[in-house]
């Protein structure tokens, strides 16, 4: 049986959605929480929640994306805890969405910042520590979109691809070490979270000027407005991770609703075909 009582878990963007939902799930065995995330009011009342359940919560406000904020995030967690039991790379923006000719640097940059530098700054501040330790779990946050790729959402695509990439990587890095050290690749479908309107946390550098925003499509805007009933919610993913934790599985999906198209792509790389053409990462949930 997984001993978790008394042990630490770090999640990044843990104030809300998935992250936060882990955070309720880890409480429940017993751990100590350590929530990072960069919007502090929904940290602090995170935090409370969290606090509430009996178990010690630490709220660090922490942006994925500098460097130093994650050398202080590690430092807030050794000193108070040593290594965590469970790392969860969870941050993550939608970054630009739309057509790409109507991308500009700042929509691939703030992507590839949070969803990318996020990981990339979260192994380099913890995992030495826990490899040192020779126990415990990463849970790197990818997607669907990491699996396959959909058209209006390259930024993201590419570094949830990224994100796979690490997370596969880092496994068998760790197995031809020898290392018990487990990883875990969650890669979700549409899940209902507000990632749809994480624009609000983008930084003041990497907004557009105003004139070259890349538009959200109809279709997106309606689907969040009115079917967010029929896609997964975050307490079932953080059910799924805690299982597969359990279990010491490396896969985590949410839904079978891409299975067709995830093995398309790969009949397609098997038998050097076109890329299969496909619609938005939501038409699934309407076809």
């Amino acid at each position: 049986m997984h001993e978790f009582e008394g042990r630490t878990a770090v999640i990044t963007g843990g104030a809300s959605g998935m992250g936060f939902a882990m955070a309720e799930s880890f409480a429940g065995v017993g751990m100590n929480i350590v929530l990072a995330d960069v919007e502090a009011g929904a940290l602090k009342q995170a935090a409370e929640k969290i606090d509430a359940l009996g178990v010690t919560a630490v709220a660090v406000q922490t942006d994925v994306s500098d460097e130093a904020e994650m050398d202080h995030l590690c430092e807030v967690v050794r000193e108070r805890f040593g290594a965590p039991e469970i790392l969860c790379l969870n941050a993550g923006v939608g970054g630009g969405g739309g057509p790409t000719d109507l991308l500009t640097t700042r929509d691939w940059k703030w992507a590839v910042d949070v969803n990318l530098y996020g990981i990339i700054h979260g192994l380099r501040v913890f995992l030495g520590d826990m490899r040192k330790r020779n126990r415990g779990h990463i849970v790197v946050t990818a997607s669907v979109a990491g699996l396959t790729s959909f058209p209006g959402s390259l930024p993201y695509n590419a570094t949830k691809h990224a994100a796979v990439s690490v997370a596969e990587g880092l496994f068998s890095e760790l197995a031809e070490a020898g290392s018990e050290l487990a990883v875990h690749c969650l890669c979700p479908g549409v899940v209902s979270t507000n990632i749809h309107t994480s624009e609000r946390n983008r930084p003041k550098e990497l907004q557009n000027p105003p004139g070259e925003e890349a538009s959200r499509s109809e279709e997106f805007a309606g689907f969040m407005e009115h079917l967010y009933e029929s896609v997964s919610k975050p307490g079932q993913v953080a059910e799924l991770v805690l299982q597969a934790i359990v279990d010491r599985r490396f896969w985590i999906q949410t839904d079978a609703y891409y299975r067709e198209a995830i093995a398309a792509r790969h009949r397609s790389i098997e038998n050097d075909t076109d890329p299969p053409a496909r619609g938005s990462i939501i038409s699934v949930y309407s076809s």
